[in-house]
Order: C-alpha cells, then sequence, then structure tokens
C-alpha cells in the first residue's frame, strides 16, 4: 500500500519524512538543554580574583664614582716642580701627588705676616698700658675727692677702665700668640722650601688638561654609586633605606643597592610648563662601571584587589575546596582598593562577593 502511495506521490512522501526529521531533532535537542528537574542547580563556583605582585617602579640612573677630589695648582706653595703620578695610577690615602718648591722671594708674605703680628702686639701692649696709666690717675682722683656724689663718678669711671683693661690684657695675650706663630711658620718656611700634596682619599689618578680652569689632578674612588632621577609623580615612592635593583641597560649585570639620599629640592627645569624631578642617590652593595646608563627597580610592595571582593570588611579566600572568610585592612589608593593587612601575594580570593551565598 504505502509502496503504491510513494510510486504515486513521491515528493509528498520525501517533504513529510524531512519534516519528521526536523520534529524529532528539534525535540532530541531540546532534551540535551534543558536539565531535568533533579538536576537542575545553579553554578556555586564563584569567579576568582588572585592576588597579584605588583611591577617594579624603574627609573633611570647613572653610575658615578663615590668621591672625587680636585687638586689645583697653589702658587701660595711655590712652583709644581714634581708631579710624583702619573695618569691612572691607584693611590692610597697619605700618597704624594705633587711637590711644590718656593723660591726665597716667596718668603715675603710670610715675613709681612710676622711684622703685622708685631704691630698688633706693640698696638694691644699700648692700649694696656694705657689702661694702667688712666686706672693710677682715677684712684688718685677718687682719694682727693670730697664729695659723694663725685667719688661715685669716679668710680663709675674706674670700674669702666678695668674693663678695658682686661680686654687690652686678652688682646696682648691674642697678639702674643699670633706673632708666635707667624715667626714659626716664617722659620718653618726658610728652613724648608720643599711642600708636597698628599692624597686626601683612596683612588685613581686622572691627570687634568692644561685648561686654567682644570685641576692639576685629580683622584677618583673605585667606589660607585648611582645618581637617579624621579619625577614629581613618582617622589613619594621614594624612602630613605629601601632596598633597590640596578641593573645595567644591556641587562647584562644587576646588583642590589640601598637609597641613601632623596633630595628635597627639585631641579632646575628648563620650562616652566614642565614637571619637576628630583635627585636621589644609591649606595651600592657591589659596584659597576663608572659611567654607566642604568635602570633602577623599586620593588612595589603593595597588593590591590577589586572593590567587589570585601564584603562588611572581609573577603573570601579559596583554601583547597573551601572559602574561608578574611577579615581586611583596606584603604582607597589612586582609584584603587590597597590592602593593607589579611591578603598575601597568590592568595585566591571570591572576586563578587555580595552574589556569593556562604554556606550554612
Amino acid at each position: 500500500m504505502m509502496k503504491k502511495f510513494y510510486k504515486k506521490h513521491p515528493l509528498i512522501v520525501l517533504l513529510s519524512s524531512i519534516g519528521a526529521a526536523i520534529v524529532v531533532g528539534i525535540i532530541a535537542l531540546s532534551l540535551f538543554l534543558l536539565p531535568s528537574k533533579g538536576t537542575a542547580k545553579k553554578s556555586t563556583t564563584p569567579d576568582l580574583y588572585t592576588v597579584k605582585k605588583q611591577a617594579d617602579s624603574i627609573f633611570r640612573g647613572n653610575v658615578s664614582a663615590k668621591s672625587s677630589t680636585d687638586y689645583f695648582e697653589d702658587p701660595t706653595l711655590g712652583e709644581v716642580s714634581q708631579v710624583n703620578v702619573t695618569d691612572g695610577q691607584e693611590v692610597k690615602t697619605g700618597d704624594v701627588l705633587l711637590t711644590y718648591t718656593k723660591q726665597l722671594n716667596d718668603l715675603s708674605a710670610q715675613e709681612f705676616a710676622v711684622k703685622n703680628a708685631e704691630n698688633s702686639l706693640a698696638n694691644a701692649q699700648a692700649d694696656m698700658a694705657e689702661a694702667e696709666r688712666k686706672g693710677a690717675t682715677l684712684s688718685a682722683k677718687f682719694d682727693k675727692a670730697k664729695e659723694e656724689l663725685e667719688r661715685q663718678e669716679i668710680n663709675a669711671q674706674i670700674e669702666a677702665n678695668n674693663e678695658a683693661w682686661k680686654a687690652a690684657q686678652r688682646a696682648v695675650a691674642s697678639a702674643n700668640l699670633a706673632c708666635e706663630e707667624a715667626r714659626t711658620s716664617f722659620e718653618s718656611q726658610k728652613n724648608n722650601q720643599t711642600t708636597t700634596v698628599k692624597s686626601k682619599t683612596d683612588g685613581i689618578v686622572i691627570m687634568g688638561t692644561k685648561s686654567e680652569t682644570s685641576p692639576k689632578l685629580s683622584v677618583v674612588s673605585r667606589e660607585t654609586l648611582v645618581n637617579g632621577k624621579v619625577t614629581e609623580y613618582d617622589y613619594d615612592k621614594l624612602q630613605n633605606d629601601a632596598v633597590v635593583s640596578v641593573e645595567t641597560v644591556d641587562l647584562s649585570k644587576k646588583v642590589t643597592g640601598k637609597i641613601t639620599y632623596i633630595s628635597p629640592v627639585p631641579e632646575k627645569s628648563a620650562t616652566e610648563s614642565s614637571s619637576s624631578n628630583y635627585s636621589f642617590r644609591v649606595a651600592l652593595d657591589e659596584p659597576l662601571q663608572n659611567g654607566y646608563t642604568v635602570q633602577i627597580h623599586l620593588p612595589d610592595s603593595a597588593i590591590y584587589i577589586p572593590k567587589s571582593a570585601v564584603k562588611n570588611g572581609q573577603v573570601y579566600v579559596k583554601n583547597g575546596k573551601n572559602f574561608d572568610k578574611v577579615a581586611v585592612e583596606t584603604q582607597k589608593a589612586g582609584g584603587r582598593l590597597q590592602v593593607l593587612s589579611g591578603l598575601k601575594v597568590g592568595d585566591k580570593i571570591v572576586k563578587e562577593a555580595a552574589d556569593y551565598a556562604d554556606k550554612p
């Protein structure tokens, strides 16, 4: 019967088969997508936020010598008769750098100093003698005075003169000392016309140029430090004694150090519109090559979390398959929520605490 019908109406049979297949497919898909009454449950796995370490703050800096002492020619010592070191030589504190020889006519300054000291002494002695004479005169007048008022006036003059005598006495003592030192210096210069200049620090000798403004030589320490720059936007991030890491720009070497100085005064700006820059220094635990350009990494230990993760001063921290309520202390920081206590880097917390239902 069906065969006869199919032979007479093949198109109708084909369309009916396709329609039936579509209906069966829709029913099957519905059964697959719709959960059964016994298993219909809302997912209980919340979205999590992992507490992350903040990126370092990075500043640019330059390596320079920890100390550099310049030695200029000093005509008062005479003429340089010998340079006792060579360029690049390593010296210790106390090593002789330069030798000066003074000509006999160069002693005129010391001789003048002696005469000046002697004149000062003579003047002080004259003032003292004058005070003594005046004191004797006033004492005689006081003895002859009969009126009480006159005696009081003379007595006041005597007291004032006594103070002047004491001042003159001190001046004589001081002038005596100055005179003695000037004579000793003069005799020493006469007996010794050679003077040496010694290094004040350990370091490497760098010879100067022939320019009038250039030092004869400099002693530069092997120890180095880093001079850094920070803008006004990051200035508050810096703290004295903060530990930092210093890396060469080619990433070939990285050493640790500590901030030892932060300038309270900004550098002079080329334009009024530009932001202020401040200098700071880093003492290195290991030396770096003088003159290198470096990056200064300041670790950021602050922890930030989404505001939505906090509910009633607490967060939900994942602990295995469970979530623990943990109290946190927070503060707003530049539009973000900073955690002061209660969490550490790596903790996983519920991102939307308001949507999380506590288990009974």
